[in-house]
């Protein structure tokens, strides 16, 4: 899902005043290396703030050569197969041509499919606003780091791991247990800007006792008729 949500990001970019050199042309569509490269950079910013990798890590990592990576470091190795230029290409390549199918036939207009992407952009949009107000709390000291890396040096996993590495580790456990504290407070901070008017003739705790929506307890009914008489 991660993945195919930054794909998402890549293709919706579309820049106009675009004078660099077409690499292809797809079904009319002029794919260019400034397209191309924005699309990249965006999927480098997409992983950064959904899955809380730092940036400067993320570009350390797929900038190396694949010699400097270990075979055991399966998710440095991952993420350098996935951004090896041609490796994504390919990527934002099939994706570009898969939405223009979806578009071509009519999948992407139907009702239900448009339920669907509105459902995921609010999802999408509710990760990156709150992971970025969280960001903008987040204070952590270089002694903190420092003393983290002292206690990671005690566990004999972390014990011959490069020092590089293990102040990678120690500021993402520092971040996420921040993130952990500051979440609660985060989203109290959120509702504090949004007018709420509740119905008072709504009988909501009763609304949630009736169970899932109509139209799925008819689907299930339905399945459950088809399947007693097989």
């Amino acid at each position: 899902m991660k993945n195919l949500l930054i794909i998402l990001f890549a293709i919706s970019l579309y820049n106009c005043d675009d004078n660099s050199p077409v690499i292809e042309t797809l079904d009319g569509d002029k794919l260019t290396v400034k397209k191309f490269e924005q699309a990249y950079e965006t999927a480098i910013e997409s992983m950064s703030r959904m899955q809380n990798v730092e940036k400067e890590n993320l570009i350390k990592i797929i900038s190396k050569e694949r010699s400097e990576i270990s075979d055991d470091d399966q998710i440095g190795l991952q993420l350098y197969e996935q951004f090896q230029k041609k490796n994504f290409y390919e990527t934002y390549r099939n994706a570009l041509m898969v939405k223009k199918a979806a578009d071509k036939s009519g999948f992407t207009s139907r009702a239900d499919i448009k339920s669907i992407i509105a459902f995921a952009e609010m999802q999408t949009v509710n990760q990156l606003y709150i992971t970025e107000q969280v960001e903008k709390k987040i204070q952590i000291s270089e002694d903190d780091i420092k003393t983290k890396v002292e206690d990671l040096r005690k566990d004999a996993k972390f014990r011959n791991e490069p020092l590089d590495k293990l102040t990678q580790y120690a500021r993402g456990y520092l971040k996420a247990q921040a993130s952990r504290e500051l979440l609660p407070k985060i989203y109290e901070r959120v509702k504090e800007g949004i007018s709420i008017k509740h119905n008072e003739k709504f009988e909501l705790d009763q609304y949630f006792k009736s169970g899932i929506p109509e139209n799925l307890k008819k689907l299930n009914e339905s399945k459950k008729e088809e399947s007693e008489k097989k």
